[in-house]
Parts: C-alpha cells; structure tokens; sequence
C-alpha cells in the first residue's frame, strides 16, 4: 500500500512542480505576491484543452497555454505599473478575471479531452502504463525545467533579476532596469503556472473552469515543505527541495485520504500545511529565547518592527 501511494504523490506532484517553481520566482525570488498564477494555471489549462481537442500537437498546445499564461501574468504588471496599483491587488483583479478568460477560451464550462493526443499518449506506444508514462514525462519536465532555472538564474541577467527581488532601490543604484526585471520574472513565472495547468489538464483528461480554485495554495504548501527541506541559499539545492516538496505534499494528500479523511477537507488540510511549516519555520529556532525576560523583550521589538513594515501600499 505505501509503494502505491508513493507512486500516486510521485504521479500527482510531479505536473504541479512547474506552478510551484513559478511561486518560488514570483514570491521567493522577485518578492512579489503574485495571485495571477492561479487564474494563469486555469488559463493555461484551458487553452492547451482548446488546442488539443482541436488536433495541434500536445507540444504545441502547451507551449500557446505557457505564452498565454505570460500574457496573464504581463496584465498584471501593466496594471501594476501603468495605473501603479499594488502588485497584489493587480492579481486579485487579473485572477478573477481569468475565470471568465477561461470560460471565454473553452466556449463552456468543462472540456473532455477523450480519444485526443496528450503529453502522455505515447506511454501506449511503448509499451508502459498510464501511471509510469505520466511519472517519466513529468520527471522530464521537472528535470528540464530544474535545469534552465539553474542556468537562468546564475547568469547576469538572472542575478540582475535576484537583486531586484531581493533589494530593489540597490539595485536601481546599480543601473538595473527593475520594471523590466519584474515584467519578465512575473512573465516567466505566470507560464510555468500555465504549463502545469496543462499537464494536468492532459492527465485527467477534461478540463473544467473550477480547475484553478484554491490552486495557489496547493503550491505554497508544496513550496513551504521544500524550503523547510533545506536551510542553504543555493538555487541548486533550492529547486531540489521544491520538487521535493510537492511530491511530499501530494503524498500527505494521498495518505490522508487513504485512512478515510473526509475529501472536503482538503483544502483545510492544505491551508493548515501551509501555517505549520511557517510557524515551524519562523518560530522554531526563536521560541526558546522567549523563556528569558531579555528573549520576550527582543522578541516584542521584532514583532513591533514587522507590525510597522508589514503594509500594503495605498491603491485609493
């Protein structure tokens, strides 16, 4: 029973790895609070259905649902920059409306994909079953995605694209276009989100609209386990525990679902993954400093300073 449910967080968690590296470069990276991903992930789901069901190869429809997912994805930064709206209220806005983009796209509210071509039609062919060609193409995404993110990242314009994340006024001092650095980070991370939704899609073989509902925090959750998974800043190690993350994840789902957790739930289940490893995250290694009067002191301090800095910019 446990090599099967392996097999399932391995089958499952793998088609999110790519939403989950996108959250990582919106929020982790470029520090942005991007919730476009989650109508991007719908968005693209919808679009490579579309094509798909219209005959264009599964390569070719993924890669239109990773562009339009872009696309999503560089609306909000026009709004963010053009109107100079809050990036989070811009994909609050950008998210809803893509609910409709997706019932636009698809003409309906759900899409069967039955006896179409998909990214895992050719398991068939050679041989495999439906679970093992689902594990190999995803493992190839992952792989191929890891890979040029590390690549990406480590060149100029990726470090460039870092320090805009990681301090935008210094790297503004430095001569760095950062509007430039945070239009293509969101870009790039919307078609990833897109790109998942589409190997989804493929795999179950329909696409409904309510595909992106709580999609986000299925990826947070995967994203917080892998960077508990490790403590280093290399991106190396980093990306390794992200994938790990949501293999784990989706392992936990399929455990809990296994032992008779109400299906409801789920999404409880999910937000309550997501505080834990924060708490365990933030408060771990802190807690014990709070036993000593000087601990409770620096601690009150701390919280006091995030209190004044934890602000949402004025839209009004």
């Amino acid at each position: 029973m446990i090599w099967n449910l392996i097999e399932i967080a391995v089958q499952v968690g793998l088609l999110y790895v790519p939403l989950v590296l996108g959250i990582y470069l919106a929020m982790g990276v470029m520090s942005l609070p991007d919730l476009t991903l989650q109508g991007s992930f719908g968005v693209g789901g919808s679009t490579a259905a579309v094509l798909t069901i219209n005959g264009q190869h599964p390569v070719v429809s993924l890669g239109v649902a990773m562009l339009a997912g872009a696309a999503t994805g560089l609306v909000t930064v026009l709004l963010h920059m053009k109107l100079r709206l809050n990036v989070l209220l811009a994909s609050i806005l950008v998210a809803t409306a893509a609910y409709s983009m997706c019932l636009v796209i698809m003409s309906s509210g759900n899409l069967s994909l039955f006896g179409t071509t998909t990214a895992f039609s050719w398991a068939d062919g050679v041989g495999l079953t439906y679970r093992e060609g689902t594990i190999l193409t995803g493992a190839g995404v992952a792989l191929l995605l890891v890979a040029v993110l590390l690549w990406f990242l480590r060149t100029d314009y990726g470090l460039s694209l870092v320090a805009t994340g990681q301090n935008i006024q210094t790297a503004r001092g430095l001569g760095v276009r950062t509007e430039l650095r945070q239009a293509v980070g969101l870009a790039v991370a919307n078609a990833l989100a897109a790109l998942s939704g589409g190997l989804v899609v493929h795999n179950q073989g329909f696409m409904d609209v309510t595909i992106q509902n709580g999609v986000i925090v299925i990826g947070l959750a995967g994203m917080m386990l892998g960077l508990s998974f490790t403590r280093s800043s290399r991106v190396l190690p980093i990306l390794v525990a992200l994938v790990a993350g949501v293999v784990v994840y989706r392992f936990a789902v399929a455990t809990s679902l296994q032992i008779g957790l109400n299906p409801n739930l789920l999404q409880l289940l999910t937000a309550a993954v997501v505080v834990v490893v924060i708490a365990v995250r933030s408060q771990g290694r802190s807690w014990l400093s709070t036993l000593t009067a000087t601990g409770r002191r620096q601690s009150r301090i701390a919280r006091t300073r995030y209190y004044e800095e934890d602000r949402v910019a004025s839209f009004i």
